[in-house]
């Protein structure tokens, strides 16, 4: 996720680098705008040179402080920069910076589809569960497609609104029959069910989840061989989600039949005891 460049500012930064580069240019030979001091950060950055570019993105937003563009690019330095950031307090340091950033650009309206994943990403690894819940929520506004609506889910539950859980992943299955979320949808479902102790409920979505699951499966199994191989493997990844869930309740219901069952689908799929 980078900034994009103006065509304004992509001259900007070709006259403001040439007047570095000329004979006896300098950077006072060009006035220092925010479009050019943007400009020549982003280029900086889009050709490795971080170090460099945070100066001019910074400057550009001091100059500018209605211009998302630079705390984008700025906020993507320091979340790659957290990512190579072996030592736990230094990359937790880092992302709270590129979190900064990306909040502040969206509160400009940089409504972009990556930089909600990204904050989302930050506020998780953060630990800030209702920063998660914000961003996800205007990310699935935004974009109303099946891969948000999880996110949301899975955000509502890292806050214990099972309702919400319930609610959001419900309007899901309505409307993505073949996503490769399908499963996740209902083991999240379940799960909130269970938490609400309403575990009949539960059984009978867990349940249906599965259905649903081994049909879309069988579905993809007939498909051109390796066209929606990681579907599958998500798909199956949640499918073991919900018998296990199932084995629970399984367990504490003393639904002995069911029980063995689902032992015998989870040891087929390889799953860990």
């Amino acid at each position: 996720m980078k900034g994009a460049l103006s065509a304004a500012a992509a001259c900007g930064a070709a006259c403001l680098l040439a007047s570095c580069g000329g004979p006896g240019g300098t950077t006072a030979d060009v006035p220092l705008t925010a479009a050019s001091a943007y400009a020549r950060g982003h280029q900086l950055y889009a050709t490795g040179r971080p170090v460099e570019a945070e100066r001019d993105l910074r400057r550009a937003a001091a100059l500018d402080s209605t211009m998302a563009d630079p705390l984008v690019d700025l906020g993507a330095i320091y979340y790659e920069r957290g990512g190579r950031e072996s030592d736990v307090t230094k990359r937790a340091d880092e992302y709270r910076e590129a979190r900064g950033f990306l909040a502040r650009a969206d509160a400009l309206g940089y409504a972009d589809a990556e930089g909600y994943d990204r904050l989302c990403e930050l506020c998780t690894a953060l630990h800030d569960a209702r920063g998660f819940v914000k961003y996800a929520k205007k990310s699935a506004d935004r974009y109303p497609y099946d891969r948000q609506y999880f996110n949301l889910g899975v955000a509502y539950a890292e806050v214990e609104d099972w309702p919400a859980v319930v609610k959001t992943q419900h309007e899901a299955v309505e409307k993505f029959h073949q996503s490769p979320y399908l499963a996740g949808y209902y083991r999240e479902m379940g799960r909130a069910y269970m938490k609400m102790n309403r575990d009949q409920t539960a059984e009978r979505t867990l349940e249906a989840g599965m259905q649903a699951a081994d049909a879309r499966i069988a579905v993809l199994r007939k498909g051109p061989s390796g066209t929606s191989a990681e579907e599958l493997r998500r798909l199956q990844e949640d499918r073991i989600g919900i018998l296990t869930l199932l084995r629970r309740l399984y367990t504490v219901y003393r639904e002995t039949d069911k029980l063995a069952q689902a032992e015998r689908l989870l040891k087929d799929a390889g799953a860990p005891k």
